[in-house]
């Protein structure tokens, strides 16, 4: 597996990539909006429209049934709205209100998170139109605050509305919004995804959600990029260095189905075309459209609507308007969609942190299909045992145990038997497991390998084998021998493949006598066990990574059998998602990822590493079948990693299989 750090600059680093920028001249645009620099003139206001009795620090437009409205941050009657003559339609009368942010929806409401400095609290509002087609504001819930929030700013991911709230502090939390029951009329639900660490002085923020990017104004550091989506590794780059703005500048503002990103900057109003770097940085020269001074004032928030720029100053009395034309906006990429599938349930966190769970084996219980194991190896710890309700039943603290997987046993006491790779000590552990689901540990035996990471089982003509790759690429098969049916055993070396770099996840078709493994950077070998073990067999390359339907590193993988036919799961960990071929490995049918499922309080999964699958019916949960897949990336709130469950009838729902 390829885990990649978060991303932070060293101290050295962060100084001279923040601080190095431009300045200097001013920039303009020219009519194939492209940036060029010159000289120009500040901008005079061609109108203001005064305040009556409001003292606001930040604005935004918006429209409610096709009518235009102007929305203002108050610190003196919390939020008010204008309509386009200035006319005020709706006000809080009351509270601190010095930062808002607004989502718009699909039925033409709008979500308004604001921060009330009075209250000391986080409020999540609908701003919509009563019968009379008057607006109205609904609050939905509020959330105390241990310190005062300076960023606000939504995002949409799948189907959810989250959250990104900033204190003074520089701490950021990721909220996903949950909605009441409109039966019970219960209140919105503010679920904890995860924390996120600026430092102080922090502004704004904005996100676009069409790239999956959150942009964080820290001034007079710069403006940061990552990614959005707490299931992706964090990227945090630079997109703007501070020396190139100043030490004053925020108001993130994100034009409305558009791709430019509008901030201020001391005098100024600046925008920025955004997409024409990759994830990391931006170089502000090729990206920045649009640079000018107002004339007498220091805006800190500003909002373009067609032929017209709407600036405000700190505590300001009035909104000033100028005249701006640029070129057509180029529209916002479409968001990239992929089927997804919600888990049913989880399992406990491991007791280890940092990346530790890795791979689980489902033991079907053949009295009572509900009364199911699942087995999940903690790589820093050892073999949990858990119930289909992801409760942790037993613990076996033997090491370093990576890849784990078990096939049904002749051996008297027991249903099954259960292997698993050992780093601790190069080795095999192995388990028994009763029929009544009681785990108990077989020992272990070394292995002639020095660093054994995946695994897999088969049986063939009631004996059973193990595969175990090596990191540094190459498969071992193994038999596991037991002694005249008692429970001590050996391993039996049967042959070697060679590879050409890295291996970890395998699974055999023991009906076809067929093995799949993967090479990470490469794709999904196949080989005939048959022939290979006639001394003839090679493996052959039936899915190659190409970046799209498979994303490397190319991870677990496991086989729904049923019957004559059956599927391949594997995972595609570069994608956060999950790669569904034919059961010979031929064929791509289609992929798919796991969401969140917030009315379940669990999020989905990503960066994983193992997974395993059947096809018994395990109850009324799983009537045709489960998945169950390693989460890297334990949100909701962040905890250690564990397994996500998730019902097949899902995900055949979704792939229409």
């Amino acid at each position: 597996m390829r885990h990649q750090p978060l991303r932070t600059l060293s101290i050295a680093t962060a100084l001279c990539a923040l601080l190095l920028g431009c300045g200097g001249a001013e920039q303009g645009i020219t009519d194939k909006g492209t940036t060029e620099k010159r000289a120009a003139a500040p901008l005079r206001t061609e109108s203001a429209l005064p305040l009556d009795n409001v003292v606001a620090d930040q604005l935004d437009t918006l429209a409610l049934d096709g009518q235009s409205y102007l929305l203002l941050a108050s610190e003196t009657r919390g939020l008010v709205l204008l309509d386009d003559s200035g006319a005020e339609v709706l006000s809080l009368q009351r509270g601190k209100i010095e930062r808002f942010a607004l989502q718009p929806q699909v039925d033409g409401s709008w979500l308004l998170a604001s921060y009330d400095k009075n209250r000391g609290e986080l409020a999540l509002r609908r701003l919509s139109t009563n019968a009379d087609g008057m607006p109205q504001l609904q609050l939905l819930t509020a959330h105390k605050t241990a310190a005062p929030q300076v960023a606000l700013c939504f995002s949409r991911q799948a189907d959810h509305s989250h959250l990104f709230a900033i204190d003074e502090d520089g701490l950021g939390r990721e909220y996903a919004l949950a909605p009441g029951s409109a039966s019970s009329n219960s209140q919105w639900r503010l679920r904890d995804v995860r924390p996120l660490y600026f430092g102080e002085q922090v502004s704004s923020c904005a996100v676009d959600d069409a790239r999956g990017h959150l942009y964080v104004a820290q001034p007079p550091l710069g403006i940061w990029r990552l990614n959005s989506n707490a299931e992706r590794d964090e990227a945090r780059g630079v997109f703007v260095a501070g020396g190139a703005l100043g030490d004053d500048f925020g108001g993130l503002w994100l034009e409305k189905g558009a791709d430019r990103l509008w901030f201020t900057s001391g005098r100024q109003v600046r925008a920025y075309r955004l997409g024409d770097k990759g994830e990391g940085g931006s170089d502000p020269g090729d990206s920045e459209i649009f640079a000018r001074d107002l004339a007498q004032l220091q805006p800190v928030s500003a909002v373009w609507r067609t032929g017209e720029l709407l600036a405000l100053e700190d505590e300001g009395k009035r909104v000033e308007r100028f005249s701006v034309s640029l070129p057509p906006a180029r529209p916002a990429p479409a968001a990239s969609a992929m089927v997804m599938v919600k888990p049913r349930a989880e399992t406990a966190p491991v007791t280890s942190g940092g990346d530790a769970a890795d791979d689980p084996a489902i033991w079907v219980n053949p009295r009572d299909s509900a009364a199911s194991r699942i087995l999940g190896t903690d790589k820093k710890s050892g073999l949990n045992v858990y119930d289909l309700s992801g409760a942790l039943r037993q613990h076996f603290p033997v090491g370093r145990l990576n890849n784990v997987d078990l096939r049904p046993t002749d051996v008297p006491g027991f249903s099954a038997i259960a292997a698993a790779s050992n780093r601790s000590t190069a080795g095999i552990n192995l388990f028994g497991i009763t029929a009544g689901g009681e785990v108990q540990s077989l020992g272990w035996r070394p292995l002639a390998m020095p660093d054994p990471y995946g695994l897999c089982m088969f049986r063939r003509d009631h004996r059973t084998y193990v595969w175990v790759t090596d990191k540094e690429g190459g498969l071992q098969l193994l038999e596991i021998a037991f002694e005249d049916r008692d429970r001590d055993w050996r391993l039996k070396p049967r042959g070697t493949v060679k590879v050409a770099s890295q291996t970890e996840g395998c699974v055999t078709d023991d009906a076809r006598q067929t093995l799949f493994f993967g090479e990470e950077d490469r794709g999904i070998w196949r080989l005939d066990m048959n022939a290979f073990l006639a001394g003839e067999g090679h493996p052959q390359l039936v899915a190659e990574v190409d970046g799209h339907n498979l994303v490397d590193d190319v991870e677990g993988m496991s086989l729904y059998v049923d019957g004559d036919s059956g599927y391949l799961v594997v995972s595609s960990q570069g994608s956060n998602s999950y790669a569904l071929y034919s059961r010979d490995g031929s064929r791509f049918l289609g992929r798919f990822r796991v969401g969140a499922d917030l009315q379940r309080g669990i999020d989905g999964s990503s960066e994983t590493d193992g997974l395993d699958v059947t096809s018994a019916a395990l109850g009324a949960d799983y009537p045709q079948g489960l998945l169950v897949v390693q989460d890297g990336r334990n949100r909701l709130p962040s905890e250690a990693q564990n397994f996500k469950l998730v019902a097949w009838d899902s995900i055949a729902a979704k792939l229409r299989l």
